[in-house]
């Protein structure tokens, strides 16, 4: 982890930073234990390997989607000038 922290700090390409920022987020604990989890579910039905294949596709493509939609909004949104405090406002009047 600490290599990918010093790359990511020696980084100056735009697309390198969120490659690594990706890396560094899909191996924090919370998401490795997500995806261990949905692993396990997904393989469940072990009799058809293509079953789970195609289930893992989608798994993978559906946390993309999500990830590009987050990541897209969060740039449209700091772009039209929102600071950081109104898109906290936003997310906890959002979330709990």
């Amino acid at each position: 982890m600490d290599e990918l922290q010093t790359l990511l700090d020696n980084s100056s390409i735009p697309a390198v930073t969120a490659f690594l920022l990706g890396l560094l987020t899909a191996l924090s604990p919370c998401p490795l234990a997500t995806n261990i989890a949905a692993i396990g579910f997904i393989s469940k039905d072990i009799e058809s390997r293509h079953k789970i294949f195609h289930n893992g596709l989608l798994y993978t493509l559906g946390r993309i989607v999500s990830y590009t939609l987050l990541g897209s909004l969060l740039i449209y949104m700091l772009q039209e000038g929102s600071g950081m405090f109104g898109i906290q406002s936003t997310v906890s009047k959002l979330g709990e």
